[in-house]
């Protein structure tokens, strides 16, 4: 006879685990950069448990229940949304449930990135339809409809439940206006401040070389570096700067602000883009939306927001992200554009007065097209677009790239018979991009063709340089 436990579910039954759950697992997983055994280490739970849990093949259907949430807390989420299940509390509707909707973006995006990293040799129309078919279809299959989820932000009663439903941040990172300093709350169990940070996440120890292990790391000397680089990533994190905050989620779908993010900023603030009367702002690549939520912020004349981008894993952090700071703002227009590069723009009545773009900068070199398809700041596509686009989309365009892209740069806008004006200053600024430690022969391209520079005795051991430019 079977009895029930405390919480009136079955004993010795547990949960079946379908296979779209399996799919959901493994995903989950991929995106927080975690291997099986790492996985099992964070939830506490053996490592043959969860081969079997994610096996599409597997005899075992039934897991105990324990088993299950362990490994939904380990991804900061609840069993329901583990299972894929709506919480029962919000509207039914894909517009109000964050966690359910980024998974499953995620999950659309993971398909998406090799479709287009792919396509060195490929025709571009050819690409952007099967990249438009793809996205269509994927939604359709998930019976996810992008006009709701827009209509749903519409609604002061969805908006806020969506907003209210945000996942608690593991992690809030406190950057200063001058990024002197940049402190680390792990509440409760404490904070970790950096002083005179030279990247975001200023960490050096899996630099290949013995003699970066000479420098004391700014996060894992201190007692709480473990714990900040567990939930740095793995975790939801809400990064704030000059009073906005911006959730992000480590994942190959999206970039976090980082020190790029910040001197683009200064930049085009010494330009005067914050006290000039603009009204429109158009952000390209947008992300996590920093480059656009920060210009609607800082200046008082903007009445227009769009944020573009390609994927949608941005487009649903840059929605959250908006309304999360929209406060007193309700007069700006906020809309959002998912398409390849620039598509989808060409409707535009007329162009934006200003445009932001801080495209990825790593070339895609002969013999290194894997490049692409395992880093989000791979390719120079956009930067090329934007530079042969950009009086169709604005009056103003502002762009930022690295030295290492300047070859591309230079011949786009010499096509488009344009200049960029540089603006700011140029920033020296650390490489750190952990998927081409061990990519010798493509590091040393960069070195030799591309500018990249190489200093063994510091704390860093790759640099690059930044600059902003306006087109003209």
């Amino acid at each position: 006879m079977e009895t029930k436990g405390k919480n009136g579910k079955v004993a010795g039954r547990g949960t079946i685990v379908t296979l779209e759950m399996k799919k959901r697992i493994r995903s989950l997983r991929h995106s927080a950069n975690l291997s099986i055994e790492c996985l099992a280490d964070k939830a506490t739970v053996s490592e043959k448990t969860l081969k079997k849990i994610e096996n599409p093949k597997s005899k075992q259907k039934r897991f105990d229940d324990d088993t299950l949430i362990k490994i939904a807390k380990a991804f900061n989420m609840s069993l329901d949304s583990l299972q894929g299940k709506q919480n029962q509390v919000e509207q039914k509707s894909w517009a109000i449930n964050f966690e359910l909707l980024a998974e499953q973006f995620r999950e659309i995006d993971r398909m998406l990135l090799p479709l287009i990293r792919d396509h060195k040799h490929a025709n571009k129309s050819l690409i952007e339809h099967a990249y438009l078919g793809l996205l269509s279809q994927s939604l359709q299959e998930r019976k996810i409809y992008i006009e709701q989820i827009d209509r749903g932000m519409r609604d002061s009663i969805k908006r806020n439940a969506f907003i209210g439903g945000l996942p608690k941040p593991g992690l809030v990172i406190e950057v200063s206006e001058d990024f002197e300093e940049i402190s680390y709350n792990c509440n409760p169990d404490g904070i970790l401040t950096v002083k005179s940070p030279q990247l975001l996440w200023d960490c050096h120890c899996d630099t290949p070389s013995t003699k970066q292990n000479d420098f004391k790391c700014p996060i894992h000397s201190h007692s709480l570096g473990e714990e900040v680089d567990r939930r740095f990533s793995t975790g939801y994190v809400l990064i704030r700067y000059q009073g906005i905050e911006f959730y992000w989620r480590s994942g190959q779908e999206l970039w976090p602000p980082s020190i790029d993010s910040f001197y683009m900023i200064d930049a085009m603030e010494a330009d005067g883009l914050f006290k000039k009367r603009y009204n429109s702002v158009l952000d390209i690549g947008s992300g996590t939306g920093f480059w656009g939520i920060m210009a609607a912020s800082c200046n008082p004349y903007i009445t227009e927001i769009t944020l573009s981008d390609w994927l949608l894993t941005p487009y649903l952090y840059g929605t959250a992200n908006w309304f999360l700071n929209r406060n007193n703002r309700e007069h700006i227009s906020f809309k959002t554009n998912t398409g390849l590069f620039t598509g989808g723009l060409d409707s535009l009545v007329k162009p934006h007065d200003i445009a932001i773009c801080n495209p990825p900068y790593l070339p895609l070199l002969d013999g290194f097209d894997e490049i692409g398809l395992e880093s989000t700041v791979a390719g120079t596509d956009l930067l090329t677009n934007v530079i042969m686009r950009s009086k169709t989309l604005a009056n103003r365009t502002y762009l930022q790239f690295s030295n290492l892209s300047q070859p591309e740069a230079q011949v786009a806008q010499k096509k488009a018979g344009l200049k960029l004006r540089p603006i700011g200053k140029e920033r020296l600024v650390p490489f750190r991009l952990r998927i081409l430690w061990e990519r010798s022969g493509y590091l040393n391209v960069l070195i030799k063709e591309r500018g990249l520079i190489e200093k063994k005795n510091s704390r860093h051991r790759f640099w690059h340089k930044l600059q902003t430019y306006v087109i003209e």
